[in-house]
């Protein structure tokens, strides 16, 4: 169903301004497609557009950083990841420094790379020195060079330009390869947690290799499957491996690959182990597929050697994931394929909810009785909030439009209860929905 948009990757040696500049790209000019609360900040994947033109941008040193006060890996590993794997790389060097502090493998990578590379030369924040700058990186071979400050801006807004229209002239045919038959579910979670035996159970052959070894699978693989005549492609994932100093190659690629997964899927089946505890990996998982707005199965798998109180696991389920309240929760198990058949049952709905348009008359009477039930609270140093009215804006996923007399009045708790009343009153079950506020000015 959906494609990959093209990916540009951000790589550098440590302390370059990689992820400032990562920040300052997307909280200053892009449009930023997720604005899910709570699940931006730890994210290295952020879909942008610029001048018309869609894509990814994602920061590689989220890729390969260990703990806070562990150092980056090597940057060639960050550069063999990104010209294998995205369509433009953004090349960061400190311009505080000078060209000789650029790795010579690393150039010689990027001289022989078969795809567009920029330079930017970071930290300039002094006009005077840009030009000068610019000049002695120029000498590195690698063009385009832009000087810019991912602290002030400067020079960021040439460089999207250029990347912009490079990505525009690019032939992303194999893009559209990776567009899925009818819906299209990523079998997603972290390493060992028995996604590939879900995906052959859910298939009835063995079409991927089960191994007990975690990593075992490094790629995505798209299987075709009717399901009481409806066309499904079932995407099994390589898992997120913990971010560990240490972190092997093929790791980082499969990183890139999930990510990659959960964004071409229309649901998500995410994948937890019953007998093992919930980690922060499997809430980065939880969260990366909140942020793509996807519609959401939870799959507690390995029941079959589970010895504990079912009713206790699905309350300790629902503690680390409350963002997820709206999911359905299935147990089951990949090796004896209990609770597979249900699961695969909740995919259709969800689906269809997914693209349910709902009548202005039946929005108008909603609100109204959300607003005797819950007035929008005045908050300290704004207006008076005032709400004027509610309109779905589009589907997959359900979005909406709340018209207020001043969006800044209207408070973060008032805008979740009406998102989740939106699921709960009006079935969007298995979805998350996007409410956008937006001022009478603007109406």
């Amino acid at each position: 169903m959906k494609k990959t948009l093209p990916l540009v990757a951000i790589v550098g040696q440590p302390n370059v301004g990689k992820s400032t500049l990562l920040n300052k790209i997307t909280g200053q000019s892009l449009a930023v497609t997720s604005d899910v609360a709570g699940t931006t900040r730890d994210r290295q994947y952020l879909d942008t557009a610029w001048n018309g033109v869609h894509f990814t941008m994602v920061d590689t040193a989220g890729l390969t950083v260990g703990t806070k006060d562990a150092l980056e890996l090597s940057v060639g590993k960050q550069v063999d990841v990104a010209l294998s794997e995205a369509d433009m790389v953004i090349f960061v060097v400190d311009g505080k420094l000078n060209r000789l502090s650029v790795e010579h493998a690393t150039l010689q990578k990027f001289r022989k790379a078969k795809k567009p590379i920029i330079l930017c030369v970071n930290k300039l924040d002094a006009a005077r020195t840009i030009d000068e700058k610019v000049a002695e990186f120029l000498s590195l071979g690698i063009k385009p060079v832009f000087g810019i400050s991912s602290i002030s801006g400067r020079g960021i807004g040439d460089m999207l330009d250029y990347v912009a229209s490079t990505l525009k002239g690019m032939d992303l045919g194999k893009q559209g390869a990776e567009e899925t038959e009818g819906i299209a579910v990523a079998i997603v979670g972290k390493p060992n947690v028995g996604k590939s035996s879900i995906f052959n159970a859910i298939l009835k052959e063995e079409r991927v290799v089960v191994s007990p070894v975690p990593g075992t699978t490094r790629t995505a693989i798209d299987s075709p499957l009717s399901y009481h005549g409806h066309d499904y492609t079932f995407i099994d994932t390589a898992g997120l491996k913990k971010k560990e100093f240490r972190q092997e190659q093929p790791d980082i690629f499969s990183g890139f690959q999930t990510f990659k997964s959960i964004r071409r899927s229309d649901i998500c089946f995410f994948v937890i182990d019953a007998v093992e505890e919930i980690t922060k990996q499997d809430q980065r998982v939880a969260q990366e597929i909140a942020a793509q707005d996807k519609g959401i199965i939870v799959l507690v798998n390995k029941v079959d050697v589970f010895e504990g109180d079912r009713e206790k696991l699905q309350d300790y389920v629902s503690l680390h994931f409350p963002f997820l309240w709206m999911a359905p929760v299935f147990f089951v198990s990949g090796k004896t394929g209990d609770g597979i058949e249900e699961a695969l049952e909740a995919i259709l709905p969800i689906w269809e909810r997914r693209k349910k348009i709902i009548s202005q008359e039946t929005l108008d009477t909603f609100l109204k009785n959300k607003l005797r039930q819950n007035e929008p609270k005045l908050l300290r140093d704004q207006k008076k909030p005032k709400v004027l009215g509610l309109k779905q804006t589009g589907v997959v996923p359900p979005s909406f439009e709340l018209y207020v007399n001043h969006p800044a009045a209207i408070s973060m708790q008032f805008r979740k209860f009406l998102e989740n009343s939106i699921i709960k009153d009006l079935d969007y079950w298995g979805t998350p929905v996007k409410l956008r506020l937006k001022g009478k000015d603007k109406a």
